[in-house]
């Protein structure tokens, strides 16, 4: 068993790093259950499963074929496929070679897909290489599984459809039926949500090996249209982006252009939201992207096309802002296509923003705490007003005690704050600082938690009332 767990743990690192070196497999498997390959055996394997027979066949190129018995757990590889006899319960798989022309075409396109990830790269060269065991069609001729497959689909019945869609891949491996294969996957509803996921996980690794056969633009195209929206199925919307850019670099369609433009309205570098600062006397209009510009050394002047003269261009983490508009004015102004986002994205196109500048709100406040009429001839306040001509006033009568307690109480409040933050703040049940410290302004409490004892000015008892569920203490005698 160790020597059998080693030549495994040889062959995954083998297959891996032969997935890296080549876009498609050297060989598929086509696999016939039932059936037993009589003759041609080299050494035996007893005590397995059909992986560990089938990651045995791999690992050796003598091996063309294989034969395991699911009654024994027995495998028996094979260097050729001389004679076919039926056997209930044997599993039987042979390797069919990979066109050359698909190879040599392969290579080539795989570079067009490094958006996808290395992982569904290796993962669609797998499925490649072993879709004829999720579909044992080696009782079927190519030509009957497409006319069944068509049939299926004509019916309603997708998950059928799709399965001799898979079967007849493995006899033949073309384009057009990865492609079908893809979109049968993404066609298929259910409520299941681990099927569901397998259904669009196979579409992925469909769509990226549709594409790798493809001999026709029209093909790549089609295979690129189902890789985005299975990539966006499995939660990577931001990856439909490339895909369908390199689809709209193949062949301009409508179809792509309005998927394209629907990706980056959802997942892409845009205009997520604008603003227009009104309520300052120096307003501005704001658009915020999706994602972090350009900090240092980027001039965006250029890709913001101004209405008037007398505006400038600022840029800010996310947002771009034009400066110089005034108030009661609506303005047009279009971002450039090409505008380019930190990660490398640009903007896909032009982009126009009309806004209007409206009036700062009506508002007034008195300055500093100048709200005191002073004790004088022709006394006056200085008020501050936006968008106002007259104010409704009503002056009160302050009687000098209330002044003089006003301007007591102030200083004192900060004070006491001041005196609160040397100490560390207050722990009065879980509060700590940031570094875990625990404050200790509460030991100079004065009434605070102190119902019934004395008070430290006139030694009268503290009492305590409870007003919207919260508790209140003070001492009935210094404070009224």
């Amino acid at each position: 068993m160790r020597t059998l767990a080693l030549t495994l743990f040889v062959f995954c690192i083998s297959a891996f790093s032969a997935a890296a070196q080549n876009s498609v497999p050297d060989y598929r498997y086509f696999v016939t259950p039932d059936m037993d390959f009589y003759g041609s055996d080299m050494e035996a394997l007893f005590d397995t499963d059909l992986t560990s027979c089938r990651n045995a066949c791999d690992a050796n190129a003598q091996c063309q074929a294989f034969t395991f018995n699911t009654r024994s757990n027995s495998c028996f590889p094979k260097t050729n496929v001389s004679e076919r006899t039926a056997y209930e319960g044997a599993v039987s798989a042979e390797k069919r070679p990979t066109d050359p022309v698909i190879m040599a075409l392969a290579a080539e396109r795989a570079r067009d897909l490094e958006f996808a990830g290395a992982s569904s790269l290796q993962q669609a060269y797998l499925t490649g290489r072993d879709i004829g065991f999720w579909h044992r069609a080696g009782a079927f001729g190519l030509q009957q599984m497409i006319d069944s497959a068509r049939a299926r689909e004509s019916e309603g019945k997708l998950v059928s459809a799709m399965r001799w869609t898979g079967g007849a891949i493995s006899a033949g491996d073309q384009a057009d039926l990865w492609a079908d294969y893809a979109r049968l996957n993404l066609a298929i509803k259910t409520e299941n949500s681990s099927d569901r996921r397998r259904y669009e996980t196979r579409a992925v690794s469909a769509s990226i090996n549709a594409y790798l056969r493809s001999t026709s633009d029209g093909s790549r195209v089609t295979a690129l249209l189902f890789l985005s929206q299975a990539l966006e199925r499995v939660g990577r919307g931001r990856d439909m982006i490339p895909a369908l850019r390199l689809a709209q670099s193949i062949q301009s369609r409508d179809e792509i252009d309005a998927a394209l433009e629907s990706a980056i309205a959802q997942y892409g570098f845009r205009v997520s939201e604008t603003e227009v600062e009104s309520d300052v006397p120096a307003p501005r209009i704001c658009a915020e992207f999706s994602e972090p510009l350009i900090r240092a050394g980027m001039d965006y002047e250029p890709f913001v096309r101004l209405p008037e003269q007398g505006l400038s261009v600022q840029s800010d983490d996310r947002s771009i802002c034009i400066d110089g508009v005034e108030h009661g004015k609506r303005y047009t102004f279009t971002l450039r296509a090409g505008l380019p986002a930190a990660s490398g994205e640009t903007l896909y196109k032009d982009t126009d923003l009309t806004l209007y500048v409206r009036d700062r709100s009506a508002a007034v406040r008195f300055p500093g705490r100048s709200y005191v009429l002073p004790k004088s001839a022709d006394a006056a306040l200085p008020v501050e007003t936006v968008n106002l001509k007259n104010l409704d006033l009503q002056l009160r009568r302050v009687s000098d005690r209330n002044l003089l307690r006003a301007e007591r109480l102030t200083p004192a409040i900060n004070d006491v704050i001041a005196e609160a933050i040397a100490a560390g703040g207050s722990s009065i049940s879980d509060f700590a600082s940031a570094s875990g410290e625990l404050g200790y302004f509460q030991k100079q409490f004065d009434v605070y938690d102190r119902e019934g004892e004395p008070c430290n000015t006139c030694g009268a008892p503290i009492k305590r009332i409870v007003q919207s569920g919260r508790s209140s203490f003070y001492c009935g005698t210094c404070q009224r």
